[in-house]
This record gives C-alpha cells, sequence and structure tokens, in this order.
C-alpha cells in the first residue's frame, strides 16, 4: 500500500510529536516499595494483620479538619465530617469519589449509622445528637441536660434498638473554627440515650475530655479516648475500659489501659479479635494510628504523614481500614476484620 503525500506528512509528524511526548511511566506517580513504610510491627500479635502487599492510598484530601467516618454496607459509602466547614462529607467505594453529602450543618463530627440504616450525627454548633429518618427529615435526640445546653457531643456507639452513648467533652465550644464559643455549662461526660427520654442520662463525669468511644465485640466492653492534655496539661490521655452492665444502659467497673504523656489518643473502632485501632497524634514517627490488643498493649502502628482524628472499618469484608488524618481521607487493607 502507497502513502499519498498528504498521509505521509500526517504520519511523519505523528512519528516526531512521540519522540518528544513523556512516557506514560514519567506521568504516573512512583509506586511504593512492598511492604510500605506504614507498617510498624511492635508486637508479634500485629504480624498477622500486616499484608505485604496492601498499599497505603491517599484517596482524597482538601478538608480543614477530618472526623468521624462511618460505613454504611448497604450503600457502600463512608460518611465523615469537616468539621470546620460545617460538611459532612460522602467517599464512595466503588468509585473513589469524595463528594459534599450535606453542607452548613452544624459543625458535626462523630457519625453512625444505627440497626435500622439511620445515620446518627454528634454536632458541635448548635451542640446536639441528631438523627436523619428515613424519609429525609431530621429528629433531635438530645440537645440539654438539666435544662443546660449540652457542651459539644463529640462521638457515639449506637446499640440495638436505636440507643445511643456518646460523649461531650465541649471541643466545638472552645473557638469559633469548629463551632462557636462559649462557656460550658456542664460538666463534661458520657451519656446515653434511648427512645423515650426527654433528656439523656448521664453515665459519668470521670473523665476530663472524655472523646472517642468504641463498642468492643462482646458488647460489654466500651472503650472511650480521653483528650485531657488540651485543657488539662498535668494530666496524661488515656483510654479507658467500661463494663457495660446487662442492660447495656449502666456503667460498670472501668479499667485504664493505656495511658501517655507524649501521644494524644483520639477516635477509634474495634476489630473482631477485640484489638483497638485508635487515631494517634504526637509527631513523625507517632502519627497515625495505634494498635492496641485488648489488654491495653501496644502492638502496632499504621504511619501517616498526618494527625489521624478517626478511623473505621470498610468494605464488603471490613477489613478495609479507613482514616480520617486532618485534611485527608486513607485506606489500607489489613488482615483484620473490623466489627
Amino acid at each position: 500500500m502507497s502513502l499519498g503525500r498528504r498521509e505521509f506528512l500526517a504520519a511523519t509528524a505523528a512519528i516526531g510529536a512521540s519522540s518528544f511526548a513523556p512516557s506514560l511511566f514519567a506521568q504516573a506517580p512512583a509506586p511504593q516499595r512492598y511492604p510500605v513504610d506504614a507498617w510498624q510491627v511492635v508486637d508479634d500479635r500485629f504480624a498477622s494483620y500486616k499484608l505485604f502487599n496492601a498499599p497505603l492510598e491517599r484517596e482524597w484530601t482538601g478538608g480543614l479538619w477530618l472526623e468521624g467516618p462511618a460505613w454504611n454496607a448497604v450503600g457502600r459509602y463512608a460518611v465523615f465530617s469537616d468539621i470546620p466547614r460545617a460538611r459532612q462529607m460522602r467517599w464512595d467505594e466503588a468509585s473513589g469519589q469524595v463528594t459534599v453529602l450535606r453542607d452548613h450543618m452544624g459543625h458535626s463530627n462523630g457519625n453512625a449509622f444505627d440497626d435500622r440504616g439511620r445515620l446518627v450525627a454528634c454536632e458541635h454548633s448548635p451542640a446536639r445528637v441528631v438523627r436523619y429518618e428515613w424519609d429525609g427529615s431530621l429528629s433531635v435526640l438530645a440537645s440539654t441536660y438539666e435544662g443546660k445546653p449540652l457542651n459539644a457531643p463529640n462521638d457515639l456507639v449506637t446499640l440495638p434498638g436505636g440507643a445511643i452513648i456518646f460523649t461531650d467533652p465541649g471541643y466545638g465550644a472552645h473557638s469559633d473554627y469548629e463551632g462557636q464559643k462559649r462557656e460550658l455549662e456542664l460538666d463534661t461526660a458520657i451519656y446515653y440515650w434511648e427512645e423515650g427520654l426527654d433528656e439523656p442520662r448521664r453515665l459519668t463525669t470521670e473523665l476530663f475530655k472524655p472523646n472517642g468511644i468504641a463498642l468492643g465485640p462482646d458488647g460489654t466492653s466500651l472503650y472511650v479516648t480521653d483528650t485531657a492534655p488540651s485543657h488539662h496539661p498535668d494530666q496524661p490521655a488515656t483510654i479507658t475500659r467500661f463494663t457495660l452492665d446487662s442492660d447495656q444502659k449502666t456503667l460498670g467497673e472501668a479499667t485504664r489501659l493505656v495511658e501517655s504523656k507524649t501521644e494524644g489518643y483520639d477516635g477509634m473502632c474495634c476489630d473482631e479479635d477485640g484489638n483497638l485501632w485508635v487515631g494517634t497524634s504526637g509527631g513523625e514517627g507517632i502519627d497515625g494510628v495505634s494498635v492496641f490488643a485488648s489488654d491495653g498493649t501496644l502492638i502496632g502502628r499504621i504511619l501517616l504523614p498526618e494527625v489521624c482524628a478517626n478511623v473505621c472499618f470498610v468494605g464488603e469484608k471490613r477489613n478495609r481500614l479507613l482514616m480520617a488524618a486532618s485534611q485527608s481521607i486513607y485506606t489500607l487493607y489489613t488482615g483484620a476484620r473490623g466489627i
């Protein structure tokens, strides 16, 4: 087959242009060498959760302070909060896209789905716990205690039948950045709420700044972080395990599992083996996720280039850890399964 003059010139131009075009690999990000440096095994018990060929993926960035991820298995998406922007965001597992779910919200922080698939959120301003109903309406579950406004609900767990337990440390009242600056009118506390209660029931005030909260796989272990050093520099950051009574409405024995003067512990979740995966701050080599066995022993870390505020397990097998870390969302497949 012979080429005409026009075809010959077009082919020559294409060849010349390709010689100056950057290669496909030059445009792609540099690959991570396996295993990625994010894994840090501290105790042999963590070795089985480390996956040799799992990359740390930065799914999205552009937030101001990201918090409160919660997984919706039916929709295959996670909800998280960008607190200063008063937005709830949505990460779609199938597409990897992040979009605004709700804007101009009450500086929501922690989120959770109840056993009926309804989203429950802790809001800083106005200080309240709200639930999004199936018809799209909004129900206010808790906003006062003994007639006084709540401080700024922070994080929560949902219980069978729609009851919740939530923390109220007041961070959304300390500045206008994450809510509305005002004086706290109540002691910092942990509360219980169920249908039929006009106000929540206060469970304890023994923690200085009760923050992240998670329920263990046995249904009777309630874990709460205390970010006391933010306002009480002489106190350590701690993780306490409370024993829930059989009715799940009252707290029994309290055991301090972890304390530190150099690290901060925020939101967390549990895996099927009872390990705690905890958002952690403390500088390079510490920022990310600390993993503690149920006895409080540090067994491993997931190191991130940003402070991590909260985490949850996502995906069909709940073996993918999603991390809300300062300005970015990260994911990492693990050998663990969340509850």
